[in-house]
Order: structure tokens, then C-alpha cells, then sequence
């Protein structure tokens, strides 16, 4: 896991959802095997890194918030 490879799956997601800073939790799903892989544990340990850097953030058991600090620089 690189900080590249995290940049990628932000660049996925928003991708796939333009003007939707509240995607699904399967998207990220979605974005993070394309990136990086299939295995359950890289999912996990990717979701945790984008929510330590403040990238995203946990809403409900349904849906995530996409904070823009990865663009931002902040």
C-alpha cells in the first residue's frame, strides 16, 4: 500500500460517482480490488489508511463521506 495507490482509489471513486461526496461502501470496495486487490484483509487495511489521512470518513452502515483533503493537500 503506497500513498500512489491510495490517490488512485480516490481518483476511482470519484470516477465512478462524479458529484456524490457520500458514495457506498461498495464502491469503495470497488475501487480499492481494482487498485490494489481482492483479499478481504487488503480492503480493510486500505479503508483504514484512507480514514487515518482524513480522506474519508464513516457516515453509516451504508454510505461514506469523501472529506477533498487528498486534494486539498491539508
Amino acid at each position: 500500500m503506497s500513498i500512489e495507490k491510495l490517490e488512485r482509489v480516490m481518483w476511482r471513486l470519484r470516477k465512478r460517482n462524479p458529484n456524490n461526496d457520500r458514495p457506498t461502501w461498495a464502491e469503495l470496495r470497488r475501487a480499492i480490488m481494482y487498485e490494489c486487490g481482492t483479499d478481504i484483509s487488503t480492503f480493510y487495511k486500505n479503508k483504514q489508511a484512507l480514514v487515518t489521512l482524513g480522506w474519508i470518513k464513516t457516515r453509516n452502515g451504508l454510505r461514506l463521506s469523501i472529506t477533498n483533503k487528498d486534494i486539498t493537500g491539508e
